[in-house]
């Protein structure tokens, strides 16, 4: 007797026919793009190919062309083409941007429980009078802080004011507080930006530990950091997508080498991309 065959699981990312436009230049041209569960999925291209627009209109944050009938942003199954960002970051969305964008006052402690704080269903009078019910999400909230330090190790650092630290520190902050949300889909634009080598190499270690088995979409200029860590890499060029599969394919591909890498042989060619960024178990140096 044949075995019944199971349902088929939906993409947790579906972007298809996606177009923006500013001031009659293309900035995204009709872009299709979907993410598996648990996949990750590196975005390469030069300036101005569309990459931070598109993870724009994928978080909400740039809307599609008006009159674009057929594009569409489907997050786990919901239509959320027309969600505002905050709302497609309850149903598990998480974005980081180029700049980390936290507190500077807030103490480190302050930062990460604060991650936790759209959560909370206590409200703000139960708060001010701390109620049982209040301080008991507290109290899960500084556990689950407990949880983000095994994962990001700042325990130095958690008296220090965001604006104290250095750039690879605020950046390895910044992932925690995505940790916090357990999304579904890590938006990430840029993450290496800014770091110092020593710090770039431990910055894949840290993505694939915080996404906790989340899809992941990457953008970054480094192309040995994301072909590294992505199990599928699309490049684009003015607003289009040229070429999509294996990192090792898409670096070796004509249209890459010509639109983005100026004709010059690409970096990596013909070894394997995965060995091409080491990584360190610990994760202590982005916190140096």
């Amino acid at each position: 007797m044949p075995e019944p065959r199971r349902a088929a699981q939906h993409p947790v990312l579906d972007v298809s026919c996606v177009r923006v436009t500013f001031g009659g230049l293309a900035a995204v041209d009709g872009v299709d793009l979907t993410v598996a569960p648990g996949e990750v999925v590196g975005v390469i291209g030069p300036n101005g190919a569309g990459k931070s627009t598109l993870l724009n209109v994928i978080s909400g944050f740039v809307a599609v062309d008006a009159g674009s009938d057929d594009a569409r942003v489907v997050f786990d199954g919901v239509d959320v083409t027309n969600v505002l960002p905050y709302r497609r970051a309850r149903l598990g969305m998480a974005r980081s941007f180029q700049d980390a964008r936290l507190f500077p006052a807030m103490t480190v402690r302050d930062a990460l429980l604060g991650a936790f704080h759209e959560g909370f269903t206590s409200g703000l009078f139960s708060e001010g009078m701390a109620s049982g019910f209040a301080r008991a999400q507290e109290d899960a909230a500084h556990e689950g802080i407990e949880d983000l330090l095994d994962l990001v190790d700042l325990r130095r650092y958690l008296d220090h004011r965001v604006s104290d630290l250095s750039f690879g520190t605020t950046r390895a902050l910044e992932m925690a507080a995505l940790a916090a949300r357990r999304p579904k889909l890590l938006l990430l634009d840029e993450p290496a930006s800014g770091l110092q080598q020593s710090e770039v190499e431990v910055m894949g270690a840290l993505i694939h530990k915080i996404r906790r088995e989340a899809a992941a979409v990457v953008i970054d200029h480094d192309v040995p950091f994301v072909a590294g860590l992505v199990d599928r890499l699309v490049a684009m060029d003015l607003g289009r997508v040229v070429a999509e599969g294996r990192p090792a394919d898409v670096l070796t591909s004509d249209a890459v080498i010509d639109s983005y890498l100026g004709g010059a042989a690409p970096p990596l060619a013909g070894a394997d991309v995965r060995r091409s960024t080491r990584v360190r178990p610990r994760i202590q140096a982005v916190t140096r």
